[in-house]
């Protein structure tokens, strides 16, 4: 899976079809289920901008019309995300219902550059893919004689990055031919929305009690260390950079160090991030949250939809490699442990937080080897595309596939932030490759404990 962004997208030139549901709005009923903790804070937001998710894969020939329109009706049949909607109302958002539409193909539109398909592209998913109303997305294709690629954005109000691996899986399968009782079974998002809302911790729930601690007095979510040059208050144009920061070998090689430690790639990589922080002046302890996916049962390993919460975890940074990785092993799973705890009834508890940026520093990772269809994700030339919009803070994800790991990377498009995120990118693929390259003095004891740990 390549993890871009759409102004870094340029597909092969072709014809862009899309299909568009018949009369759907007319046969909606209201839900009971209200937007999620997630949900609600999007919604909240709309209006500074269109945050969407599109993936796409590639599929030999022309498009066989009949055969998209019948896998993306079975895709929407199949996840109840994609049959529900938002209205504003004067007491909030409310979620409304949908039986599976009909479909109907649009006029298809020739574009002859890759760089006129990506404008065209990304003028359609921003028009289209928005948190009110019905649909949320944008079901198409990019029609050429030889190979051709099946594209689809949507809201972020009813997907994930890990949505998207199914979404991308479903349609590969769907469109083969594949009836959708053969897929793996899956919930409803919506269902497990109404769960959620049904929890709920009590005042001396210990994990309360370290949040608090984590967010401080003020309640306020961290910030990137290092000054990007952006004051409170002020945003700027969104800026991107995607890089390979390890490749498959070097990775194996780092994974060796940090299993050793009792720790996984990701927490190596935080310490490596934290590391490269203290390096350019930020300081010895570095506060990120970090998204953890909340698909802990079997109805929701293969459903589309928002299944995210967020964990916090301060990063110490130390003089010996092995010993911050074990350390942030550590920190890691108690920041896991506190992220089983919705993050809604944390904000609750706290009155509220203190957000001095609209953006939050994070830092996501996931492991695309592990997701639905990643056996075929290099042949089908899967990709996961996000929009861009405006940044006040810094944020990153890490994303590990056969062909090693790779960093997206998101921050305000000024000069001052350009040349620190620069710093910092170039800072922390060093360390990590330092830090890879100790695993050499990893013990015989550590290296045979690495089948258990792994």
């Amino acid at each position: 899976m390549r993890v871009t962004t759409i102004d870094h997208y340029l597909p092969e030139p072709g014809t862009f079809v899309w299909w568009a549901p018949e009369s759907a709005a007319t046969e909606s009923v209201p839900s009971p289920v209200a937007p999620s903790f997630n949900q609600r804070v999007h919604l909240a937001s709309a209006e500074r901008g269109s945050t969407w998710l599109a993936g796409s894969f590639e599929v030999e020939g022309a498009i066989d019309h009949a055969a998209l329109e019948l896998a993306y009706r079975g895709l929407i049949d199949r996840h109840g995300s994609l049959r529900s909607s938002f209205v504003s109302t004067v007491r909030g958002p409310s979620r409304r219902r949908y039986p599976t539409p009909r479909l109907r193909r649009q006029d298809g539109v020739r574009a002859d550059t890759a760089t006129q398909l990506r404008d065209l592209l990304r003028q359609a998913f921003t028009e289209r893919c928005r948190p009110f109303g019905f649909p949320a997305y944008l079901l198409g294709a990019i029609d050429r004689p030889e190979r051709s690629t099946i594209i689809c954005g949507f809201d972020h109000a009813h997907v994930d990055s890990y949505s998207i691996a199914i979404v991308i899986e479903d349609m590969r399968r769907l469109y083969q031919g594949f009836r959708s009782e053969t897929l793996p079974k899956t919930g409803d998002f919506v269902d497990f929305c109404a769960e959620q809302a049904a929890v709920a911790p009590t005042l001396d729930d210990q994990r309360l009690h370290e949040w608090h601690r984590f967010f401080g007095t003020r309640a306020s979510p961290p910030t990137f260390p290092l000054d990007l040059g952006l004051a409170p208050g002020t945003k700027a144009p969104q800026a991107s950079d995607l890089r390979q920061v390890l490749d498959a070998a070097a990775v194996e090689r780092f994974e060796t160090l940090c299993r050793g430690q009792g720790s996984g790639v990701f927490a190596g990589c935080l310490a490596a991030m934290a590391e490269s922080v203290r390096s350019l002046g930020g300081g010895d302890r570095t506060r990120v949250l970090f998204p953890m996916h909340t698909r802990h049962h079997d109805a929701w390993r293969h459903a589309v939809g928002w299944f995210t919460s967020d964990a916090p975890i301060e990063v110490d940074t130390d003089a010996d490699p092995a010993t911050a990785i074990r350390r942030t092993g550590r920190g890691v799973r108690a920041g896991i442990e506190l992220g089983t705890l919705p993050l809604e009834h944390v904000v609750a508890a706290l009155g509220g937080l203190d957000l001095v940026r609209d953006d939050i520093f994070m830092m996501s990772y996931i492991d695309y080897r592990r997701l639905p269809g990643a056996t075929h994700h290099h042949a089908v030339r899967a990709q996961h595309i996000s929009n861009v919009s405006a940044a006040d803070d810094a944020q990153f994800w890490l994303s590990r596939t056969a062909d090693g790991l790779a960093l997206r990377s998101r921050y305000p498009d000024t000069a001052e932030a350009h040349s620190v995120i620069a710093g910092f990118l170039d800072e922390f693929q060093h360390t990590l490759l330092r830090f890879g390259a100790a695993s050499h003095g990893v013990t015989g004891a550590a290296r045979r404990g690495l089948t258990l740990l792994a």
